[in-house]
This record gives C-alpha cells, sequence and structure tokens, in this order.
C-alpha cells in the first residue's frame, strides 16, 4: 500500500464522495429523531391521548376513564377547519379549542413575551379573545388588538404566537392555526351534525403510570378502529412522517452516488490487482497459497475501507450546513445536526464492507492464478478464470439491502434496485455500441482524431466505466427539473385550467339551495356538488375489520400506512356517473340506480390504492356503520384517481339509491377566478353560512409549489454530489489510463506529435464518451420522469428540452476541463524523461 500511495488515495477519494451524502443524511435524520423523542411528550403535550373524528358515547367515555389510574389530569381539545371574518376579509383558519388544562408538557411562545407551559393562565379561557398564527399578520393584515369572527364568535386578537412546540412539520398549511376556548364553541355554532372535526382527551399520569400497558388497556375497552391513543413515541412518529418520506427519497438519491463511487472504486481496484498478477504468482512459486493471496487484499481493501471513513467525515461536515438549511426550514427546531457515533458506525460498517465486496470479484480471481503463466507471454489478466459471476452477489444484496433499508419499504426499495438496474443495462448496452462503434471511425481527416476514436474502442472496460458514471450523473441532474416542470403545469392555475379555485366543504343539507343561490348571484357555475355520508367499516366478506397496531421497531412505509387508513371511519359518496379525473382500472361500471328487487348488493367503486392498503379485491362484501344503520355493498370496480385535480373524489363510490336519505354534508368546488372574486365569495359564504369552510386552492397550490421547490433544492443537491462522483470516477480512470499509456503518448512526442495533437487526442477521446453518455443519460432522463409521473405521481407529464439540452453541453465541457486536469502534467513531460528510465 504504501508503494501503491497513488492508487490508495484515488480508492479512499471516491469512495468517500460516495459516502458522504448518505452520512449527512444520517446524521440529520439522527439530529431530527433525537429532538422529536426529547420533545415527544410536549407534541403530544400529554402522556396519553385518545383521539377521534367524532363524540365519545357515554359507554366509552366510562370505559376509558376506569382504565386509567387515579390521580390522572384530563383535558379536552378540538380541532377542524373553519373561516375568520374580520374587516380586512377572511381566511380559513384552523380552530384549536382549548381548556385551561392545555397544555400538560410543551409551550406557546407569545409575541407580548408570554410563556405558556403547564397550569399558565390564559387570556382566552376568562375572555372572548383568540391567539393566531403569524400567518394572519402577513396574509390578512391582522395584528393584536384587532376584532374577528369566528362563527357565531365575536373576538378580540389578544396575542401572536411566535413559537409553537406542539407543531413539528411546517410544509404546505391549508390554514394557520388559532387558539379560542373550548366552552364558547355551542355559542359559536361552528361544530354541527356531520361537521369535520378532530377530538381528543389528553391526559397527564401518575409518576408510576406505563404509558404502553394503559394504551393496550385503552385499545381492548375502546374497540371502534376510528378511536386512537397515543402515547409520546407514536405521537413522535406520525411527527416526523412527512420529513421521512423526503429523507427516503433523498437517501436512494445518495445510494446512487455510493453506486458511482463503488464503480470508480472497483474500476481502479480492478487496474491495481492487475498491475500485481505478476507479484502474486511469484509469490505463489515461493510457496503463498492462494487464500493467504487473497486475504492480504482482503486486510488491505479493508484498511482502504476504514481511512475512507475519515475523509467522508470531513466532507460531511460541509454538506450537513447546506442539508439543514434546507431541510431546517420545515421544523420549528433549531436543528445543529453532527455526526454522531451512530453515523460514523454506519459508515464504517459500509466502507469496509464496501471496500471489502466491490474488490471481492477481483480477489478471487488470484484463485484461478497459475504461476506457469510467468513462462509464458500470455498477458496477466483479472477477469480470467471460472468464477466470474457469483463475487458480484455480495455487491447486489448489500445494495439491495441498504435501498430497502433506506426507502423504508420493500417496493419501494425493489422498484428503485429494478430502476437502477435497467437504467444501467440501457447505459452499459448503449455505451457497448458506442465503444464498438468508435472503432468504425476511421475516415476522420485529423490523425489524433482518428486515433482517439480507436483507443476507446480497444480499452472498452475503462470506456464503459466512464460510459456509465457520466450517464448516470446526467440522468440524476435532469429528473428533478423533469419532475418540478410536470408538478408545476399540473398544478398550474389560469383561466384555462380545470382545478378549481375555491373548495367548499361541511355544507349542511338545508344550506346546499343557499350556497347555490350565492354562487348564481355572483354569476359562478359549481363544479358540482357530491354528498358526504360518514361511516365505518365493520367486516369485509363476513370478518370482523379489526384494528390494525402498529408493531414497534422498523416499520416499512407501506406498513405504517395501511395501519393508518384501517385506524379510521370512512366517508362514503354517490353519483350517477364518474368524473373526469376518475377511470375504472379493474372491474365493471356501476349499472344504473340500485333496485331491490333485482339485485342483492348494492355496488361499489374503490380508488385502487386504497383498496390496495385496505386488501380489498373485487367481488369482496363491505359491511358499513352508517349512523348506526349497517350497509352492506360488493365491490364492483377499482379506480384511478387523479387527487391533484382538487376535485370532491373520494375512495369508495356507493351505487345511487343507497345513501341518498342517510344524513350527509356536501362539498364542492367552483372554477378559476381572480384574486376579487375569490375574497368576496369567501366573505359571503363566511357571513351567511358560518360553519361552511371554504378552501382557496390557489394560495394552497402556491403553497404545496414553494414547499416542493424547497424539497427539490435538498434533492438537487444530493443529485450534484452523484454528479461530482461521477467526475471524480472520471478523473481516477482518465488518470489511471493516461499513467497506463505514458510510454505511448511519448512515442507520440518521439514521433513528431504536438503538445496541441497530444492533448486532442485525449480530450477527444473523453469529449466523446461524455457527449454520448451525457446525451443517452438525459434522454432516459425524460422515459423516467414520464414513468415517476405517470405511475408513482399520477400526474401529466410536460416535456421541457432545453434542460437536457443545456445539461449535456455542461457535463461535455466539465469532462473536457476534468480530463485535461487529470492528464496535463504527464502530457507535458518530456519525451527524454521515458527514454532515460528505459
Amino acid at each position: 500500500m504504501r508503494r501503491s500511495w497513488r492508487f490508495g488515495l484515488f480508492f479512499i477519494f471516491n469512495l468517500s464522495l460516495g459516502l458522504t451524502g448518505f452520512v449527512s443524511l444520517k446524521a440529520f435524520n439522527s439530529a431530527l429523531e433525537s429532538e422529536i423523542k426529547n420533545n415527544a411528550k410536549s407534541i403530544l403535550s400529554a402522556d396519553l391521548a385518545v383521539s377521534s373524528r367524532r363524540e365519545l358515547t357515554e359507554t366509552e367515555l366510562k370505559d376509558m376513564r376506569s382504565a386509567l389510574p387515579e390521580g390522572t389530569l384530563e383535558a379536552k381539545n378540538y380541532e377542524f377547519f373553519a373561516m375568520l371574518s374580520s374587516a380586512k376579509g377572511s381566511r380559513l383558519v384552523l380552530v384549536k379549542a382549548v381548556d385551561q388544562a392545555y397544555p400538560f408538557y410543551g409551550d406557546l411562545q407569545l409575541q407580548s413575551g408570554k410563556r405558556i407551559a403547564s397550569g399558565s393562565p390564559k387570556d382566552i379561557i376568562g375572555e372572548k379573545t383568540a391567539w393566531v398564527y403569524p400567518e394572519l399578520e402577513s396574509q390578512m393584515g391582522l395584528k393584536t388588538g384587532d376584532d374577528v369572527q369566528l362563527g357565531q364568535l365575536k373576538l378580540k386578537i389578544s396575542d401572536v404566537i411566535t413559537k409553537d412546540e406542539t407543531q413539528t412539520f411546517r410544509a404546505a398549511t391549508m390554514a394557520p392555526r388559532v387558539f379560542i376556548n373550548r366552552a364558547l364553541l355551542p355559542e359559536s355554532g361552528l361544530i354541527q351534525y356531520g361537521s369535520t372535526f378532530s377530538l381528543a382527551y389528553l391526559f397527564k399520569l401518575p409518576v408510576a403510570a406505563q404509558e404502553e400497558t394503559l394504551k393496550e388497556s385503552l385499545y381492548k375497552k375502546l374497540t371502534d378502529p376510528q378511536v386512537s391513543v397515543d402515547t409520546p413515541a407514536t405521537a413522535g412518529e406520525d411527527s416526523g412522517r412527512q420529513l421521512g418520506y423526503l429523507s427516503d427519497y433523498l437517501g436512494l438519491v445518495a445510494l446512487v452516488a455510493l453506486f458511482m463511487s463503488a464503480l470508480g472504486a472497483a474500476y481502479i481496484y480492478r487496474l491495481f490487482l492487475s498491475s500485481r498478477m505478476k507479484e502474486i504468482a511469484i509469490l505463489r512459486t515461493l510457496g503463498l497459497q492462494s487464500a493467504e493471496a487473497v486475504g492480504v487484499y482482503v486486510i488491505q481493501a479493508s484498511l482502504l475501507g476504514l481511512l475512507a471513513t475519515i475523509p467522508t467525515l470531513l466532507f460531511s461536515e460541509l454538506v450537513l450546513p447546506l442539508l439543514t438549511k434546507l431541510l431546517g426550514s420545515f421544523t420549528p427546531f433549531n436543528l445543529q445536526p453532527r455526526v454522531t457515533l451512530e453515523a460514523w458506525g454506519l459508515c464504517l460498517l459500509m466502507a469496509v464492507v464496501g471496500s471489502f465486496v466491490v474488490s471481492l470479484p477481483f480477489m478471487i480471481k488470484i484463485f484461478d492464478l497459475r504461476a506457469a503463466k510467468l513462462f509464458s507471454e500470455e498477458k496477466f489478466s483479472v477477469g480470467e478464470g471460472p468464477r466470474r459471476y457469483w463475487p458480484y452477489v455480495p455487491t447486489a444484496v448489500l445494495f439491495f439491502g441498504l435501498s430497502v433499508y433506506q426507502a423504508h419499504s420493500w417496493k419501494i426499495g425493489s422498484i428503485f434496485v429494478g430502476a437502477l438496474l435497467v437504467v444501467v443495462a440501457v447505459l452499459v448496452s448503449v455505451g457497448y455500441l458506442t465503444v464498438r462503434g468508435a472503432g468504425l471511425l476511421k475516415n476522420v481527416h485529423r490523425w489524433f482524431m482518428r486515433f482517439s476514436f480507436l483507443s476507446v474502442s480497444r480499452r472498452a472496460a475503462a470506456s464503459l466505466a466512464v460510459f456509465v458514471a457520466l450517464g448516470m450523473g446526467a440522468l440524476l441532474i435532469n429528473i428533478l427539473p423533469q419532475l418540478k416542470n410536470s408538478l408545476q403545469a399540473d398544478f398550474r392555475v389560469d383561466s384555462h385550467s380545470k382545478i378549481p379555485s375555491l373548495f367548499l366543504f361541511d355544507i349542511q343539507d338545508e344550506q346546499l339551495g343557499g350556497v347555490q343561490k350565492i354562487l348564481a348571484d355572483n354569476k359562478v357555475q359549481a363544479l358540482g356538488e357530491s354528498p358526504m355520508v360518514r361511516a365505518r367499516i365493520l367486516k369485509v366478506n363476513g370478518q370482523d375489520y379489526e384494528r390494525k397496531i402498529e408493531a414497534q421497531g422498523f416499520k416499512t412505509r407501506e406498513e405504517e400506512r395501511e395501519a393508518r387508513f384501517r385506524n379510521r371511519g370512512v366517508n362514503l359518496s354517490y353519483r350517477t356517473k364518474l368524473s373526469e379525473t376518475e377511470e375504472i382500472t379493474e372491474g365493471q361500471p356501476i349499472t344504473g340506480d340500485f333496485d331491490a328487487s333485482k339485485q342483492k348488493y348494492p355496488q361499489l367503486s374503490v380508488e385502487q390504492k386504497f383498496a390496495e392498503r385496505m386488501g380489498f379485491h373485487l367481488n369482496d362484501l363491505v359491511v358499513f356503520d352508517v349512523q348506526g344503520v349497517e350497509v352492506e355493498a360488493q365491490i364492483a370496480n377499482f379506480r384511478k384517481v387523479k387527487w391533484t385535480s382538487f376535485q370532491p373524489n373520494f375512495f369508495i363510490l356507493v351505487q345511487n339509491g343507497v345513501l341518498n336519505d342517510a344524513p350527509k354534508t356536501f362539498i364542492t368546488s367552483v372554477p378559476s377566478l381572480n384574486a376579487e372574486m375569490r375574497n368576496h365569495l369567501q366573505t359571503e359564504i363566511a357571513q351567511k353560512f358560518s360553519n361552511v369552510s371554504v378552501i382557496d386552492v390557489v394560495r394552497l397550490v402556491d403553497e404545496i409549489l414553494s414547499t416542493a421547490e424547497k424539497m427539490s433544492w435538498s434533492l438537487e443537491l444530493m443529485a450534484y454530489l452523484a454528479l461530482i462522483t461521477g467526475y471524480i470516477v472520471l478523473f481516477s480512470i482518465v488518470r489511471s489510463q493516461i499513467k497506463l499509456r505514458r510510454w505511448e503518448l511519448n512515442m507520440l512526442k518521439i514521433l513528431g506529435a504536438s503538445f496541441k495533437e497530444v492533448s486532442g487526442f485525449i480530450l477527444t477521446e473523453f469529449a466523446f464518451l461524455a457527449f454520448i453518455s451525457s446525451f443517452v443519460g438525459a434522454f432516459l432522463s425524460i422515459g423516467v420522469s414520464y414513468a415517476l409521473n405517470r405511475f408513482l405521481f399520477e400526474g401529466s407529464f410536460e416535456f421541457s428540452l432545453a434542460q437536457p439540452l443545456i445539461s449535456v453541453l455542461i457535463i461535455t465541457a466539465l469532462s473536457l476541463l476534468i480530463s485535461f486536469l487529470a492528464s496535463l502534467d504527464i502530457v507535458k513531460e518530456s519525451a527524454l524523461s521515458i527514454l532515460r528510465e528505459s
């Protein structure tokens, strides 16, 4: 190793760059998880919470309280959407109605300097006042002392909340929070039959109480899946889930960087071992066993991996501030992530094991080495022997395991690895054709260019490694802009857009006509009204539909989603035909209205992904409890819904004629309107129907796009890290190739080639590879972006040609610069020096 220190440095540098993104993410996640764990009780505001989207019955309340130990303190809160009105306009807000006991844990910091903690006096309890989030200052110009109205309640803003320790994720939100006294709810008239709200009973337990034990006892007594029991641990997991999804995808991009660095490290190791084959053969003749020879290089690879952790930790310290700046804005915590012992341990494991597995396919060739080759003219190579393929299995298994671990999903991890294999296979195939085709370009006028193309063809392994690395980099940096273009096109709200500008919900049955009249008076045509009926699933195919309790430890994202979907009620609707945002994917369309004399069961149409999570199949019989009445229906079809349309859509549609007389509320939407008309309609509806909530879709879409932009920056950071890794691979390969071809280059000088021609020979070779590979990678990015939009995000695809073409030119130019720098000293070397050496 000491003799081959340049090889060691390149190997270490390649590997450390690939590990940097992975370790930085781990350090950030560890800091976030630590903060969430430390603030778990603040997030929940209690030791234990029982929540539901309906009022608990007297029996349930009695059973709940009987399971709790003596000395337990109790608080009761409501959360729901409502319209806040003032002289400055109307705005949808999230009302949090609390009592004097709130919060048991966690603080609220107010603009006046007051700190609201457990037991603190609250002016909103004794007076008709409210605390508001600062967004209402910027969005509506509201400030302390202003009069506002919530339903029938006339309130005065007494303070502004500057910090809320119970909120842990700041992303696109439909509405800012407003805190009021829970005792004023009956007077407000905001919660009526069918209104959407969340109710939570918060408990502060005696010191000796066991939260998990009590949670199990409560679940045994409260059997309805709609009723949820949370501890600080589960509340912390829920609060970090949104950022966890982003982290999953960031980690997958970081894995691509790791893959590319492993590609470069493997190539460098292959060259190194090739140069040592004669030495190993000599040692074999002196009695060294194959296993001992392999052992030498196992120790060496492991030691190189160990050393790679040092620059990895240094690079991570550079990346972490950028990552924290991009992602830290989504949390209220003042995160200061550092590479923890756990992150360093993971880095060490991946570096040492990773070094071994990428080097294994070449080490194993030592077993096939025969000392007799010393006496033949045959060239030594690490690509010979029967053991050609199985040494790659550990690499594949390790990468697959890391992908599943990082994605927290067998499905996403498998799709990612499968897609990566397809992309690599395409790059290798096109690269192979390019390399072979280069050898046919014999009619080029300039000799050094012709010589370059022949060199590309002769050195297929090096050329393919460069091709794959740069192609992958081009693919990554082009996917995100394509996705952003498509997302923005899907969410674009203009005069031609099909996305509504306002979304109305919680419209009572008797209010529907009044709302329709307001719209008609303002010459606005609603996009259709959809009834919404509350229900819960009782049975599927005769089997009780039981609550899904999440297991502790490692959980896949699919398991988390299944538990959440099973543990809640459902909203049913009915209509005579599907909307333009829906299409049937399996089964038969619902035929007409339900006729009990001709049909045994009413028909259901279920959204396909919801059906997968719930475990539903075609023709399953599902029993619902609809306001105390059991309704049994059969699944007739599955359908796909375009949720980004913001149209009133539902997971489950019931055949018309079944739920028409059931108690219900309505939701509706209105088409694109200008800002003045949107504000006017919101104010008028809030004044006449205070319980009806109105979402300004235009404002929400702007917030979603802003959040998506912030998230994409963090993804682009990882993508550029992967591209930088690709350039390091390029530099390493160019450097290695130039050293191998040192004699050849100097012979060209001796034969009369100028500095310009020798440089042109090298630059032409790698510019050719960079241009073709970046072009193929950019072209593949369009296909991958289309697939992601079509099948993962289920949106439309907006094609953009400018970004891929610009990236091809930039990647080619940078590749030329790096190739020039990597070869400069040897190209400038005097031809006499190599003659003296010989």
